[in-house]
């Protein structure tokens, strides 16, 4: 009897039919991962360069402006996202600015931490939006909240995360104010 099993398993384990498949099953998911990494960090890059492009923009609209009137936040809002194409999502609600006058002689920067739009929360006013007078160096960061493609892969982890699963992406751009 135990002659004829060990035979039998003898048989199997000779046998190589099949172990390609078990091969893909082991190699396959780690190639979609990287796959699907791929495609979240080029959308990511995407959406980090758009919105870049977004706020160059508007502060050269800004610059350059005949007009004498400062833009407002809304309007400043309006800028870069019509500069940034898509964000994804609502582009207007989930963006923030903060704009603040900076001493070149004693330079402090914006802090370090971003305040970005918390879809959980009502709308918050604008945190710190200081128009200037003329020749003020300006520094503006642009805060816009984006979801993550696929939110299963956690592969934004080293991001910072809201509680809405959102990730904050952020630009910063400095102008100065023409007299």
């Amino acid at each position: 009897m135990m002659g004829r099993m060990k035979t039998a398993l003898r048989r199997v384990w000779r046998r190589e039919d099949g172990t390609s498949s078990v091969e893909f099953v082991m190699v396959f998911p780690i190639f979609l991962f990287a796959l699907f990494w791929s495609i979240e960090t080029s959308v990511w890059m995407l959406r980090a360069t758009a919105l870049e492009r977004g706020l160059d923009m508007a502060i050269r609209e800004i610059r350059i402006s005949t007009q004498n009137a400062q833009p407002t936040y809304d309007e400043l809002k309006e800028i870069i996202c019509d500069g940034a194409g898509n964000l994804g999502g609502d582009c207007f609600s989930d963006l923030k600015l903060e704009l603040q006058r900076a001493n070149p002689r004693a330079f402090a920067g914006l802090p370090a931490n971003a305040d970005c739009v918390d879809k959980s929360e009502p709308i918050k006013p604008a945190v710190n939006f200081n128009p200037g007078q003329p020749n003020d160096l300006m520094l503006v960061r642009a805060c816009a909240r984006i979801e993550p493609l696929f939110p299963a892969l956690h592969v934004g982890n080293a991001m910072k995360r809201e509680s809405d699963g959102g990730t904050a992406l952020v630009a910063i751009s400095t102008f100065v104010q023409e007299p």
